[in-house]
């Protein structure tokens, strides 16, 4: 039992000493609870605002306010400084304010911040809550002066309870918070400091009503909280004197009579009902909105508008939140209101971007409460109980290079190579095409990367973007891609950013890419011949026909001569003779002749540079876009198989020039890789083309002699020939069928 009795009395002994340290008796310290938290204090609101321009060069107060209340003794002039520019520090007197748990930092009268500059403001993690907490890491924001000092005398937005004219407004709740919302940042301390008397209420008559004041930075709003509530059907007048000062020190302009803009008084009046105010506030709008899709992932605000007049000092990160997803708190946010519409703004910092592709929710706790003190009433079908807003969005998916040309680790690309990327969705031109978002360098990664080189970019498309260097590549060297990610890299039409780099390899070769040749009036024809046209039934012929100068009486083989069902097209002659499908006009198959011999002439003129020399057997090779040229025979032997590689390219050119023939055997076979279109694969011989039985031919053929498609043989292209030596183009139950572009 003793012992018992003692405990008793070391327990009270040790109560009696908390509070005591507690109300300022015993000592000048502040009482320190016991470290039970590693949840760390955070900075809610700055002022100047992080980022903010043209902040006037006589401001003389920066503030920062945090999440809960701090051990004044941490806030010194080591744990909160400023910098203009960097490294220049401002001496000031740094203060902590406990009505709203604001730090201010007062810089002399004298001299003025230099004008046009970029300041930087730091606290520290010296700076510690009442358990002892540091915060997380340094919290630094900067803002921007302007040229100019100010000399604007700040005003009153609006009050609550409204100012009318004439006034006093009546019904008002006897448990109000009354407030005034000012039109620019005041200094905290010229509102709400220890002993202050700027913000007073009245009533009845001069009798002083007690309360507390507290100034909310982020809201630019005093309040004045009556202790007791006011009394019922009593007419209050409310007073906020000349004391309140902007942070570059101009009074208060009021609203007493004129000549303004001279200090004075701002005084409104009102009456209170006969009750009070028991309504909860509910959330009657918000951004982005409940169950939103596509919300890009550099979104920066979230915003909730009340029914009501709210209490800015209860809307902090504790009670507006933001997760991604749900358990991943979004960090270092920062939450405002606005008076003018009931609206709470959470701030996502500028170097933050929301995760893509990810259900966010956002919350509004029960903690928010109006200015009669009334809780958040977050479920609509529960309105009298306190509960908190929660509502979801999803994030979109930030843009990707789907595909990008020349392909990843390519070889034998063209010297002249215009590199390409496609996106998987529209992107803003403005982010890609600028210097240093799209560049090639000499070398391979992890190696040191030359410079970047000179080119242009272009936005194709909206999902298309090329680079074309300005100088040709070097050949036979390795060179690196980048299409530029992360915050300052490319966007789509919501703004969200790639989210790494895209960087790849390639090898040049020696070979120089085509521009394509224009076939003209030839383009339409699967079969344009000089002497002769000889079908064997059963061929599948899509494209039009046409025999010039040779009378239309050697078109000749079709299973039905009045029909022609073998061709999908027109057939052209030059006379009335001939099968009776055919239309007589010798205009439009001497324009398409033409065209032939020209396009000729294109692919084989000396101006598209130095071929790449091939000759003999192709099987077995691959080709990529460029000239090639063999001064004797070309041939792919039976079965065999060569392939077209366009890297990636769907306009890569191929043009292959044989000097003398072109034969395919038996069941060869040209593949397209990558890309590669028959419409851009052209060949021309200087004798005669022979296609193999069952044999697959791509691309355009320009013969100077004859053309012979054996059995079966398949050709996705054209059989063209032109010149004085032109004759025959045989089809033996072949199939020819003109390519798209």
């Amino acid at each position: 039992m003793k012992i018992f009795k003692a405990r008793q009395i070391i327990l009270l002994f040790s109560l009696i000493l908390s509070v005591l340290i507690i109300t300022g008796c015993g000592g000048s310290g502040h009482w320190v609870p016991p470290s039970n938290t590693a949840v760390a204090p955070e900075v809610t609101a700055v002022v100047p605002a992080d980022e903010a321009l043209n902040v006037p060069i006589n401001t003389k107060i920066i503030t920062a306010a945090f999440n809960v209340p701090m051990n004044p003794d941490t806030i010194t002039a080591t744990s909160f400084t400023l910098a203009c520019p960097a490294g220049t520090a401002k001496t000031g007197t740094v203060s902590y304010l406990s009505a709203g748990n604001l730090a201010t930092l007062t810089l002399p009268a004298v001299p003025d911040l230099p004008a046009d500059t970029i300041c930087t403001a730091t606290i520290t993690t010296a700076a510690k809550d009442l358990a002892g907490t540091p915060l997380a890491s340094n919290f630094v924001w900067t803002f921007t002066t302007s040229l100019i000092a100010d000399t604007t005398r700040p005003g009153v937005l609006l009050t609550i309870p409204a100012t009318t004219t004439p006034g006093p407004t009546a019904g008002v709740p006897t448990n109000t918070t009354i407030s005034a919302v000012f039109d620019e940042d005041m200094a905290p301390a010229t509102i709400a400091g220890a002993g202050m008397t700027t913000f007073t209420v009245t009533g009845p008559g001069v009798t002083p009503v007690t309360g507390s004041v507290i100034y909310t930075a982020s809201s630019r709003t005093a309040l004045f909280t009556p202790s007791p509530a006011l009394l019922p059907n009593t007419t209050y007048t409310a007073t906020i004197t000349t004391v309140a000062t902007d942070l570059a020190g101009n009074q208060l302009a009021g609203n007493q009579a004129p000549p303004l803009p001279a200090a004075s008084n701002y005084v409104w009046t009102f009456t209170t009902s006969a009750v009070a105010d028991t309504t909860r506030p509910t959330v009657t709008a918000k951004v982005p909105l409940a169950g939103a899709i596509n919300v890009p992932t550099n979104t920066k605000i979230v915003t909730a508008t009340f029914s009501e007049a709210m209490n800015p000092d209860t809307l902090l990160t504790s009670s507006f939140k933001l997760a991604c997803p749900a358990g991943s708190p979004v960090a270092l946010t920062l939450v405002t209101y606005s008076a003018v519409g009931n609206i709470a703004t959470l701030t996502i910092p500028a170097a933050t971007n929301l995760p893509a592709n990810t259900i966010c929710t956002a919350t509004v706790t029960s903690a928010a409460k109006d200015v009669a003190g009334n809780a958040l009433a977050g479920v609509a079908a529960s309105p009298t109980v306190a509960n908190d807003h929660v509502w979801t969005f999803t994030t979109g998916i930030p843009p990707s290079t789907l595909t990008v040309t020349p392909l990843i680790t390519s070889t034998n690309v063209c010297v002249n190579w215009t590199l390409s990327a496609a996106f998987s969705e529209a992107i803003q031109a403005g982010s890609i095409t600028p210097a240093g978002k799209f560049t090639v360098q000499l070398g391979v990664s992890p190696a040191p990367l030359g410079p970047e080189l000179a080119g242009a970019t272009t936005a194709v498309d909206s999902t298309h973007a090329t680079f074309k260097p300005t100088l040709d590549l070097l050949p036979n060297t390795f060179y690196t891609a980048t299409i530029k990610g992360g915050a300052t890299g490319i966007k789509d039409l919501s703004g969200d950013t790639m989210a790494a780099n895209k960087v790849w390899t390639f090898q040049t070769g020696t070979n120089i890419c085509q521009a394509i040749v224009p076939l003209g009036l030839a383009a339409p024809f699967a079969i344009l011949a000089s002497a002769a046209i000889t079908n064997i039934p059963t061929s599948h012929i899509t494209g039009n026909l046409g025999l010039t100068p040779d009378t239309g009486a050697n078109i000749t083989g079709f299973s039905s001569p009045l029909t022609c069902p073998e061709v999908t097209g027109i057939i052209y002659k030059v006379d009335a003779a001939g099968p009776a499908c055919a239309q007589n006009d010798p205009t439009v198959i001497t324009n398409a002749k033409t065209a032939a011999l020209t396009a000729y002439g294109d692919a084989t003129a000396a101006g598209r540079g130095t071929p790449a020399s091939i000759s003999g057997n192709l099987n077995g090779l691959t080709l990529y876009p460029g000239l090639y040229q063999s001064l004797s025979t070309i041939e792919i032997s039976a079965a065999g198989h060569l392939y077209l590689d366009a890297l990636g390219d769907t306009n890569a050119v191929f043009i292959i020039r044989s000097a003398t023939s072109i034969t395919t055997e038996a069941t060869s076979e040209v593949h397209l890789l990558n890309g590669a279109k028959a419409a851009n694969v052209l060949w021309t011989s200087g004798s005669a083309v022979t296609l193999g039985t069952s044999s697959i031919m791509k691309g355009t053929i320009i013969a100077s002699t004859a053309i012979t498609m054996l059995n079966l043989s398949n050709l996705d292209g054209r059989a063209l020939n032109q010149g004085a030596a032109a004759a025959e183009i045989r089809c033996n139950s072949c199939t020819i069928t003109v390519p798209t572009p």
